[in-house]
């Protein structure tokens, strides 16, 4: 759950790369070069709705073989935005360290060219400052805009058949300007060889994929087959997606959800959540005290960190507990609210209502309703559902976040959060109707 990601979605890739060796020209009958452009892979709800993604985000992934000495290069524009990041991901489809530094690089911490600006740490810093980040071996400390390569040990590969020495390179980006992921200005990407080979730039897609299985700009008959069973939740490698959503049994018990079962995770962000059976007839609240988020900064960027915000952004996401662990969407409407969109009090509670399109109720609706709501699937009406509260991206010194929890554990998730532990009733449609909030709290009540 931690990744988001969405993010199987990305082995679409995959399911359209060649497969090099220890060189550029591979001994697998494929390679680095058999990707026609970068960013090939475009993630997101309506194009793969998989693996638990937030509908307020992209994610656009380039697939890679790791070779002795090879460097990958990104040079683009900071993008418009509230979140932006950069993470490598080794084969079993997991973040890494190497000498002390993560495979991941944050918007902030991304050293802006000669002469340009990072809007994520000068204030009022003018849109097109550019980068040049670099993913190689051999990284240190003192190494400017540089995430490793891969991991100093193989990693077991997520899908059975995949090198050992797979990588995959991942752009993460949060509420881009207009909720238009279109907006994003990609980098190029240059392949860099020490054995002889010639270097190579491509340039960013001119579109990605129509589908989580639609046509790319890659190709290879054995991805496809392995993107098939990945996204039917049938692939024989890896821990199940499932087993990472929550450790609380329990009905409306939140725990921290994540950890290394969960592919591609966001190394920025940590999930607080609970499952629950929802039904016909009922109506399920979540109340919760929200760490004060970035939301002055819209869909763009602001310095980082910032007096008076604990959080970048936080976000509600009701997701089917059955694979493939989507999101809910009723028609055009997505199961995730952004901190920006929800109703929140004087001080700073959110209260959101789950229920079909049906059970409604009346007090959520309108511009001024002071109630959230999310809706429960119309297409799997008998699996349960698991309610999330993503935190991304915690200030320093904000204790409370649920990143700083322990996975699976109710007793540490309640200790680390404090107040900003969230709570959670289900009620029937009439208790709803004449008690509201308060009455569901007070008289509880779950399907049979």
């Amino acid at each position: 759950m931690r990744r988001v990601v969405a993010l199987l979605t990305l082995i679409a890739a995959l399911a359209a790369i060649a497969v090099p060796g220890a060189s550029a020209q591979s001994t697998h009958g494929f390679s680095n070069a058999s990707v026609a452009c970068g960013w090939p892979i475009e993630s997101t709800p309506t194009k793969a709705n998989v693996a638990y993604p937030d509908s307020n985000a992209t994610y656009w992934t380039t697939p890679y073989i790791a070779t002795t000495g090879m460097s990958i290069s990104m040079t683009g524009i900071f993008p418009v935005a509230r979140f932006f990041s950069f993470n490598v991901y080794d084969a079993s489809g997991q973040d890494f360290n190497v000498n002390g530094i993560n495979s991941s690089l944050t918007d902030y911490e991304i050293v802006p060219t000669a002469g340009s600006q990072n809007p994520w740490v000068t204030p009022g810093a003018t849109n097109g400052g550019s980068y040049t980040v670099t993913v190689q071996s051999n990284v240190t400390s003192d190494m400017t805009n540089a995430i490793p390569i891969s991991p100093s040990l193989p990693a077991t590969p997520l899908v059975k058949g995949l090198p050992t020495n797979t990588g995959f390179l991942m752009i993460r980006v949060y509420l881009p300007k207009n909720n238009d992921a279109s907006t994003v200005p990609l980098p190029s990407i240059t392949f860099t060889y020490t054995d002889g080979t010639a270097a190579r730039t491509i340039k960013p897609c001119a579109q990605s994929q129509t589908s989580a299985t639609g046509k790319s700009n890659v190709t290879s008959k054995l991805m496809k087959k392995a993107i098939k069973q990945i996204l039917r939740g049938t692939a024989s490698s890896g821990s199940s997606t499932a087993a990472s959503t929550t450790g609380c049994s329990a009905s409306l018990v939140f725990c921290k959800a994540g950890g290394s079962t969960t592919p591609f995770p966001n190394s920025d962000s940590g999930y607080v959540a609970a499952r629950y059976q929802p039904a016909a007839g009922y109506v399920t609240v979540i109340k919760a005290v929200l760490p004060q988020s970035a939301t002055t900064y819209g869909n763009g960027p602001g310095p980082w960190p910032a007096t008076g915000i604990n959080l970048r952004y936080w976000s509600f996401c009701n997701y089917v507990y059955a694979k493939p662990y989507p999101v809910v969407t009723v028609g055009p409407v997505m199961g995730c609210t952004a901190d920006q969109s929800m109703p929140v009090s004087a001080n700073n509670t959110a209260i959101v209502v789950i229920s079909s399109p049906k059970d409604r109720p009346a007090r959520t609706l309108g511009a001024n309703a002071k109630l959230g709501w999310l809706p429960t699937s119309q297409s799997n009406k008998t699996a349960e559902e698991v309610i999330a509260i993503r935190n991304m991206l915690a200030a320093p010194g904000f204790a409370n976040s649920v990143m700083n929890a322990t996975n699976g554990s109710q007793s540490s998730t309640v200790a680390t959060m404090g107040k900003y532990y969230p709570k959670g009733a289900q009620c029937t449609t009439a208790t709803f109707k004449r008690g509201g909030v308060a009455g569901c709290f007070a008289n509880p009540a779950t399907p049979s």
